[in-house]
């Protein structure tokens, strides 16, 4: 456990001083800051609604500024009916969305690295991981927080989805900040079943 928490907090310290720039306290960086955040806010919801359709679910309804069950979510996608055991995937559906945003902002970045774009890039690059430590550490008793449904549905531990979304992090950012895309994480899924994985290009 104490190798995980040294390699979360190298990853965020890592991740935090290379995306400072973006949080350069001007009227005009705070609106972008703003509407990055708003933006992968919106394209994690969306993730869950797009893939939990994929997957059968019935009855999708996304909100934002949400309380449900006495628990208050910036954005909160739930559904009718879905086969149990495309629950994980519905779950995951959020971090898929994030992928795409940060696929998106990376394109953007190196395009044009305005403010918008590296805060997007810090958002959604780091999404699964400062949501699985607020979801694990700040509010553990909250069953509807993604990593809990993940951690509940899966089997997997605290420890094992924390890992996952420290490398997906730190691959992140090293794709920031090399400039390549030499190694690149990403998430699948199907009816029954999700997964983590590297992809090397050669």
């Amino acid at each position: 456990m104490k190798i995980l928490v040294i390699a979360t907090l190298i990853v965020l310290n890592f991740l935090v001083v290379q995306t400072a720039a973006a949080f350069d306290v001007k009227a005009g960086n705070l609106l972008q800051t703003g509407t990055a955040f708003i933006t992968n806010l919106t394209a994690h919801e969306y993730g869950h609604a797009l893939v939990g359709s994929s997957v059968g679910a019935e009855g999708i309804s996304v909100s934002f500024f949400a309380k449900e069950k006495n628990n208050l979510f910036l954005g909160y996608t739930s559904m009718k009916r879905i086969n149990e055991k495309a629950y994980p995937t519905f779950a995951l559906g959020g971090e898929i969305g994030a992928n795409v945003s940060f696929e998106y902002a990376l394109q953007s970045y190196r395009k044009r690295p305005t403010s918008y774009n590296k805060a997007l890039l810090f958002f959604s690059g780091t999404d699964f991981l400062w949501y699985s430590l607020y979801t694990f550490y700040l509010n553990e008793d909250n069953p509807d927080a993604d990593p809990n449904i993940l951690r509940k549905e899966t089997g997997a531990s605290k420890d094992i989805i924390l890992s996952i979304a420290a490398a997906q992090s730190l691959l992140n950012g090293y794709r920031v900040i090399s400039g390549q895309d030499k190694i690149i994480p990403y998430f699948t899924f199907d009816r029954t079943s999700i997964g983590f994985h590297v992809k090397v290009p050669y």
